[in-house]
């Protein structure tokens, strides 16, 4: 709903609407920063009231427990903030 070409609108009509909404912009929105099509994985293209699901920390977590060889560093990484990802 908020794609332009191949990237997230952050200025899209779609993100104002939800801020002007008197009872949606009251809640947590999580996005989900996966789409179809070339550019579809945008995590940390929304707007800053907009948390966003992080597949990668979930992956890192899931290494760290399984003991992976070589996986504290992401683990560490992703657990800090995943500043590859979100500024």
């Amino acid at each position: 709903l908020a794609r332009q070409f191949h990237e997230v609108d952050r200025l899209s009509a779609f993100f104002d609407l939800i801020q002007q909404d008197p009872v949606i912009s009251r809640v947590k929105l999580i996005a989900e920063p996966w789409d179809l099509g070339e550019g579809g994985y945008q995590v940390g293209n929304f707007p800053q009231l907009w948390s966003e699901w992080n597949g990668k920390y979930r992956d890192a977590v899931r290494d760290f427990w399984r003991a992976e060889p070589g996986s504290l560093g992401e683990f560490a990484s992703r657990l800090t903030g995943s500043s590859d990802l979100y500024q």
